[in-house]
């Protein structure tokens, strides 16, 4: 009982020694890396056809505005349309978000989801395919990067793991995610 009593005191004391923890763009970027990759096939009545990988993914915190996380995402996409030969187009997607920590699973996710642009090269497809086949591509890459951590505090790491048992509160400083208490 002592030993309990000791132990939570020394958590305490290390807390409030160093009550916050950084998790820089590199970090997010190497989570993202390991967790992020969208692949997806979307047709309509036989007429329109797409396959596109989403897989590239880069992190900017704070640079935009400085209460959000910027995520580009590139990918290829393969799109047939009947009557038509199948053409190689380059998606480039530019979403930004608001973090937040959620203390129950001692992760960060993203809210408030935004496209902030689009570009596709070549512009070949005309009107009709970008919105109706684009366009549910980049809301189903949306969508998934709303269910997914950017970042999850390990269990392993004495300092995260204590962090993770607190009340923190979660910040932008410096481009960097910054979970304090």
């Amino acid at each position: 009982m002592i030993f309990r009593k000791l132990c939570f005191l020394a958590s305490v004391v290390f807390l409030t020694s160093c009550a916050s923890y950084s998790i820089t763009e590199q970090e997010v970027q190497n989570y993202l890396d390991k967790q992020a990759r969208v692949e997806q096939k979307v047709g309509f009545g036989g007429f329109v056809q797409a396959h596109v990988l989403f897989n590239d993914i880069k992190v900017g915190i704070g640079r935009s505005a400085s209460d959000r996380i910027n995520l580009e995402a590139k990918s290829k996409a393969d799109i047939s349309i009947k009557g038509q030969p199948q053409q190689k187009v380059a998606i480039n997607v530019n979403f930004s978000a608001i973090p937040y920590y959620d203390k129950s699973e001692g992760a960060v996710y993203l809210n408030n989801l935004k496209v902030e642009s689009l570009d596709i090269t070549p512009n070949t497809l005309g009107p009709f395919a970008s919105s109706q086949v684009l366009s549910p591509l980049i809301e189903i890459v949306g969508q998934y990067l709303l269910k997914i951590p950017v970042y999850k505090l390990q269990e392993d790491d004495f300092k995260q793991s204590l962090l993770k048992t607190a009340r923190p509160e979660l910040k932008i400083k410096n481009h960097a995610l910054v979970i304090q208490i």
